[in-house]
């Protein structure tokens, strides 16, 4: 007969309820240096690091179950799995309800992923990471609404319907071209790669006309403003899996690079007086593009479980 199982000790309970509360915390995506520095002197403990490794894969093996099944063993069922269930489905909730509203708008949206999609008017569009469309098209109008991040468009020739993309408070409407729109922090940013394209916003009303190269912005309360040309064959350079970063702050870099992989991201400290970067990543390899970036800006990752990397001096 094998020995009976050693019962788990209050002190073994404690730790994995401490486990399960720093996966839902980081799960969350929002936490602030004191919190991570924190985590990493607990983590820094062996047994505290057993415990989040097992709470971390018991977690990945809970998932729906037949219905007919789940009330048959919901009886005999541990009280700690019914416990760790509960939270997992708890932290489902809290990563998915802030984008509720995207999920139900969006008919494409990417995760860190660039994906291609084939819009039915046989037009191509290619959403960047984490970024989402909507499609309008019937008899009179072909139209998409941005709602989050970048998207590229080819757009197929149709003398009766105009494709526009709309995206913040404008559009941009398509005259025989390949471009892009894109949400950015001040606003949103569209570029020609092709043909030519018109940009309004409400702000002056106008249409501001845009060639091969040329690039134009608008924001809520600014009105459609050209900025410097850019060579063509980089304009959607990220469809090809490469990000160029143009005198890119350190911060916003790292936030660029960490769109493309599939755990969270975080910056630990003040990177705000770090000079300016310039670089071309190769972001379809998000790991060793971050590990270039840190290098290039003189910083270091760590990298934890649950895929977090922290990027700190």
């Amino acid at each position: 007969m094998s020995p009976p199982p050693t019962p788990r000790s209050t002190a073994d309970d404690a730790v994995a309820e401490q486990a399960r509360d720093w996966i839902v915390c980081l799960a969350s995506g929002d936490v602030s240096d004191a919190r991570m520095d924190a985590f990493e002197r607990w983590l820094a403990e062996p047994a505290n690091r057993r415990s989040f490794e097992h709470e971390r894969m018991l977690w990945r093996s809970v998932g729906p179950r037949p219905v007919a099944i789940e009330r048959r063993q919901a009886a005999r069922r541990p009280r700690r799995l019914r416990w760790a269930m509960a939270t997992a489905a708890a932290l489902a909730m809290l990563v998915v309800w802030p984008d509720t509203w995207l999920r139900l708008q969006a008919d494409h949206r990417s995760d860190h992923r660039v994906q291609d999609v084939h819009l039915p008017d046989g037009s191509r569009a290619v959403l960047d990471a984490d970024s989402a469309i909507a499609v309008h098209f019937d008899d009179q109008r072909r139209r998409i609404e941005l709602l989050r991040g970048r998207a590229w468009f080819y757009v197929a020739p149709d003398a009766q319907r105009r494709f526009s993309v709309a995206a913040g408070n404008g559009v941009v409407e398509d005259i025989s071209t390949a471009f892009t729109v894109a949400h950015v922090a001040a606003g949103v940013e569209a570029e020609v790669g092709q043909g030519r394209v018109r940009v309004a916003s409400p702000v002056d009303g106008g249409w501001t006309y845009l060639q091969v190269g040329q690039r134009a912005g608008y924001g809520e309360h600014r009105s459609v403003q050209r900025l410097t040309d850019v060579a063509a064959d980089s304009v959607g350079a990220w469809r090809q899996g490469e990000l160029l970063l143009e005198q890119a702050s350190v911060i916003d870099a790292v936030h660029e690079v960490g769109r493309y992989r599939a755990g969270p991201t975080f910056v630990r400290g003040n990177l705000q007086a770090l000079p300016a970067v310039s670089a071309a990543l190769r972001v379809d390899h998000p790991e060793q593009a971050l590990d270039a970036l840190a290098a290039t800006a003189g910083l270091q990752v760590t990298r934890l479980p649950l895929g977090v990397a922290i990027v700190h001096r």
